[in-house]
């Protein structure tokens, strides 16, 4: 406990010397944009996946990993569709509710839903409200110029 502890005060404690100043933050003390660190919050909100779906983020490209921060308004969401590439999607606030592979379920605020490559799913901001999530996907399907979304 004690080293997850100094871990947070260190990451806290190294927060203080970055600005938030667009996309990327800037630090104090060289005034240039902190490539390894990318403001989501403040990044202007885009349609994540089209009209394949009502949420909305901001995103960042790795060159392997996709991650993107996806909000969307209580009891709206998907239509069937499905990613090439593995994903995750962790939810912040509120819930999701899902169908895929023949379930219906929902995922709670701090749990992690995993979504196999090519698994057709919908994903719904629950009864409880609004929902937040973190979303990460490997691009390698996107990268053999396969579509990062297919609505079925």
């Amino acid at each position: 406990m004690q080293n997850r502890l100094a871990a947070v005060a260190i990451c806290w404690q190294d927060s203080e010397d970055i600005l938030r100043r667009g996309t990327f933050l800037m630090s104090q003390n060289t005034g240039k944009p902190v490539k390894y660190v990318v403001d989501l919050h403040n990044m202007q909100r885009t349609p994540t996946i089209g009209a394949v779906s009502t949420g909305e983020g901001s995103s960042f490209n790795g060159d392997r990993i996709y991650c993107g921060l996806v909000h969307k308004k209580k009891g709206t969401g998907s239509r069937p569709h499905y990613h090439p590439d593995e994903t995750f999607n962790y939810v912040l606030k509120g819930s999701l509710k899902v169908n895929m592979d023949g379930m219906s379920f929902t995922v709670p605020t701090g749990c992690l839903f995993h979504i196999p490559a090519n698994m057709v799913h919908t994903a719904v901001a629950g009864d409880d409200g609004d929902a937040t999530y973190l979303v990460w996907r490997d691009r390698v399907g996107e990268k053999q110029g396969m579509p990062t979304t297919t609505e079925v």
